[in-house]
């Protein structure tokens, strides 16, 4: 006989084609009737809250009494919360992000007593290639998904899924949806006949006895008769017998029939039965970049500046950092950051990364100038923390203020280093605080923005630099001869074609790429979720224009051109969005093209006015190589996809859409052949895809004026959200993305491009000592009137003069995603990963900190201890093996 395991459930998106606050109405009243309910029907077992807890912080803010009320019915398991913080995108979230949403979402459920351990992920657009590691260090070993499964393949509704990583969770894909019996009728012959149909066709892929029922759907309330109607079915039905049940239970009983599972690896993105929408990724492109810079904010500046002013001695600010952690999250649901909401919501989105960005860049502020002055320098320096988490030469784009822009630059042993002048502004020293008014201040500073480079020894720590003020005006050079089209430094040489695109040289290798950095711009007949090509498209790139270009600035240290062009583009679609207008509007395009002299990397910063409506904006890279598969980074590892997706049953298995090899990234996408090889490098810019099994073509924009639309080319049917006009998704007006590009000898993982894009991402951040007031005394320093950084520096014991390194590792492959303090303890926290395709072994860690009494491995949820690590006198210790992919963490604890 049969089993089936019936949910009772809701669907709950916390905004999309309402906002947040519209929903949260309903909220209210569905956990009240729910709560009701379940005491007043002793047979009603339980009811899951969606697999989040976020619900339970937006009802209880309204609510507070119902408290106990409510943890009491979670502790009976009447409700069900949890593993999530919040329904997740898949794809947009970096590695951390996707383990903090679990990680807040243990400690919420920890007060409430109880949570489900199951990875229920029902409606994100597709499954992370990742996704079973990160499962498996919150100890999750099952997930239940809706999306992305290769039924065809598969045929069966369980099987094992594996993490590029290794790690693996028993996996059970929903063939019918989340909603199979969503508003079953309280007629229950009517209700018999549909219940019937879905039992059947559940039976048909399932590998053992047991099948589940979806009782739910879309912010839908529980339904009363259903404890009745399962005493009806257990009645008639003598095939199958029916229990309202959790996904526990019914993931037990799958266990326990010891099915033999197919296994499925690495990510699922195929749209057989259900859409994937894999161009919500390019959907508001300016929502996609402000997550990258919070997520950089936080993971790479805040957390490892409170980390170290924590470990000396400071206070840990954990709310704050946590409060600003979960502004993020609930940007990162699954509709929400996929940019597929009503513009009203949208704004809203806006404004918590507004959130994020004050609460991190305060704390940020705060602590780094606390460690700083707490140095006790007592001259003019500059101190500059190591925010990549890598080791090696950086760039350092540094400002300061003071009285001569002139200046000699030295490091802590006295020796002089060379720096370039980028710009000289003259302020009003009392725009630096907001005390400068309570002393009067009246006095002039040169903010001077210069740029150096930085050799740092260790992947967390510091080092100081000096500065000794010369009197005159700085000079601003110009070096390169005038008219001149050809740049050159010991990695490349660039020439500027007259249509703006440019032939590189790579001097290490011999190897010349031609006609890079074009611009391509076609048709969208799609809407916030899908890329839809234009039936009868007109294709315009920027091999036809005319570009102009100029030296912004050149000297020791850089090289920058400015290159602008004028893109005459279609308007608009017309004749029912089957042709591109014959009306055209300019797209001007700006390129800040820079060259380093000591970092192998060409840096772009394109300033686009967009004003043209329902289109895609792509730059092309042509790597020179061929390959039918490309490299992209994803959550705590790199992916190999390839060029073209299987695309033969779409029609004739009327698949949900058509697959479409555009492919999202983290912060690279690599093409090589082996032998060579490019890398584009990102700041938030989420999707590529590959042309000619040769050019890498980088989304820049793409803009929609519709949530959702009926019958595209690409995707038959229904619309996907409702049809309802989004003119902030049409992105028009003035965009700056900014990219890079890294040639390279053989392939990615040798050519280090993981910490090449870890880097970028998060430049090292200088900070300023002190600014001397002269007419109020020297001793007064503007930022010792920050009662913040004065409380923080209060607190401060131990902190070094000069140059500070903290921890270092060996592998340059090993990259630190997480410095943090323990949730629950005082210790620290160290995550790492080996993003490199080969296996790291005997790796040594050494960390320069008083004190420690152990080093143990943990699990990602900080709560099960591993191995211990033998740690020296030194505080050196040997990773024995990290696998490739594996992120291990790390927790330090001190006596």
């Amino acid at each position: 006989m049969h089993r089936a395991h019936v949910i009772s459930h809701t669907h709950w998106d916390r905004e999309w084609y309402k906002t947040f606050q519209h929903f949260r109405v309903r909220l209210v009243h569905l956990i009240d009737k729910l709560m009701d309910m379940i005491e007043k029907d002793k047979d009603y077992k339980c009811f899951m809250l969606d697999g989040q807890t976020v619900v339970l912080e937006d009802y209880l803010q309204i609510k507070p009494k119902s408290h106990e009320r409510l943890k009491r019915l979670i502790q009976e398991g009447k409700i069900i919360i949890g593993p999530w913080y919040i329904q997740p995108d898949e794809f947009v979230p970096d590695g951390e992000s996707l383990l903090r949403n679990l990680l807040i979402s243990d400690r919420i459920a920890r007060d409430f007593g109880k949570q489900m351990k199951v990875g229920y992920l029902p409606d994100s657009f597709g499954q992370s290639g990742q996704m079973p590691q990160i499962l498996k260090g919150f100890g999750i070993n099952s997930a239940v998904m809706m999306r992305g499964v290769p039924l065809h393949e598969l045929q069966a509704s369980e099987f094992a899924w594996e993490a590029i990583s290794g790690d693996d969770v028993v996996a059970v894909y929903l063939p019918l949806g989340y909603s199979n019996a969503m508003f079953l009728p309280k007629d229950f012959e009517k209700a018999d006949i549909r219940m019937k149909k879905t039992v059947s066709e559940l039976k048909k892929w399932a590998t053992t006895d047991n099948i589940l029922i979806m009782n739910g759907v879309d912010h839908e309330w529980p339904e009363p008769h259903i404890t009745n109607y399962i005493k009806h079915l257990n009645e008639t039905d003598s095939e199958t017998e029916y229990v309202q049940d959790t996904l526990e239970d019914y993931i037990d009983s799958v266990v326990n029939a010891k099915p033999n599972l197919k296994k499925l690896a690495g990510e699922l993105i195929i749209p057989e039965r259900s859409r994937v929408h894999t161009s919500i990724v390019s959907s508001r492109i300016y929502q996609k970049q402000a997550n990258r810079k919070a997520e950089a904010l936080l993971e790479k500046y805040v957390e490892p500046i409170c980390s170290i002013s924590w470990l000396k001695n400071a206070k840990y600010p954990g709310e704050l950092i946590n409060q600003g952690w979960k502004y993020l999250i609930q940007n990162q649901a699954h509709d929400s950051i996929g940019g597929c909401c009503t513009d009203e919501a949208h704004r809203e989105i806006d404004q918590r990364f507004t959130d994020v960005e004050n609460i991190g860049q305060t704390l940020l502020k705060s602590y780094s100038r606390a460690i700083v002055r707490q140095t006790g320098i007592d001259r003019l320096a500059i101190v500059i923390f190591n925010s990549s988490m890598t080791k090696g030469k950086q760039l350092v784009n540094a400002v300061i203020y003071v009285d001569d822009e002139r200046f000699i630059l030295k490091d802590a042993d006295g020796n002089v280093i060379p720096h370039q002048i980028d710009k000289v502004t003259e302020i009003n020293a009392a725009s630096l605080s907001i005390w400068s008014a309570g002393i009067n201040l009246k006095e002039t500073k040169k903010k001077v923005e210069f740029s150096f480079y930085v050799d740092f020894n260790s992947n967390v720590g510091y080092k100081t630099y000096f500065i000794e003020e010369e009197e005159g005006e700085a000079e601003i050079k110009q070096e390169t001869e005038k008219g001149s089209s050809r740049f050159e430094n010991d990695f490349f040489t660039v020439e500027i074609n007259e249509n703006g695109s440019i032939n590189v040289t790579d001097k290490q290798t011999g190897r010349r790429y031609d006609k890079l950095h074009v611009f391509e711009d076609c048709g969208d007949a799609g809407d916030t979720y899908n890329f839809s090509p234009v039936k009868n498209d007109t294709v315009v790139t920027s091999e036809t224009s005319k570009a102009e270009f100029e030296i912004v600035e050149s000297g020791d240290i850089k090289t920058t051109i400015a290159i602008k062009l004028n893109m005459e583009v279609p308007k608009k679609l017309v004749d029912n969005d089957e042709r591109r207008s014959d009306e055209r509007v300019l797209l001007p395009i700006t390129t800040y093209l820079t060259l380093y002299s000591k970092i192998k990397r060409i840096d772009f910063k394109t300033v686009v006015e967009n004003n043209a409506f329902d289109h895609r904006l792509r730059v092309l890279f042509p790597s020179g190589v061929k390959s039918d598969h490309s490299f992209a980074e994803i959550q705590f590892g790199t992916l190999k996809r390839p060029n073209k997706m299987d695309d033969s049953k779409w029609e004739t298995g009327k698949w949900a859409e058509k697959p479409l090899p555009i492919y999202s990234q983290q912060k690279f996408v690599d093409f090589n052949d082996g032998e060579y090889g490019i890398a584009v490098l990102n700041r938030g810019l989420t999707e590529y895809e590959i042309y000619d099994d040769t050019t890498i073509a980088l989304t820049l924009l793409r803009g929609v004026g519709m949530m959702g639309k009926r019958e595209l080319l690409i995707r038959p049917g229904r619309p996907s959200g409702i049809e309802v006009p989004t003119p902030d998704a049409l992105c028009l007006g003035i965009h700056v993305f900014e990219y890079a590009l890294v040639p390279h000898a053989g392939n990615w993982d040798e050519a280090g491009i993981p910490a090449a894009a870890a880097e970028f991402d998060a430049p090292a951040l200088a900070v300023q000592n002190m600014i001397k007031l002269n007419n109020v005394g020297d001793e007064v320093k503007l930022f010792e009137v920050e009662t913040l950084t004065k409380h923080i520096q209060s607190q401060l014991q131990g902190v070094k003069q000069g140059d500070e390194d903290i921890i270092k590792l060996s592998s340059r492959n090993l990259i630190i995603s997480a410095l943090k303090k323990a949730e629950d303890e005082e210790a620290l926290i160290i995550r790492l990963y080996n993003a490199g395709s080969s296996t790291v072994k005997n790796e040594t860690i050494s960390i320069n900190l008083e004190n420690i009494s152990e080093v143990v491995l943990t699990n990602f949820n900080e709560d099960l201890e591993g191995d211990k690590l033998s740690i020296d006198d030194e505080g050196s210790f040997i990773l024995p093996v990290v696998k490739p992919y594996c992120a291990l963490t790390l927790k330090v604890r001190f006596k």
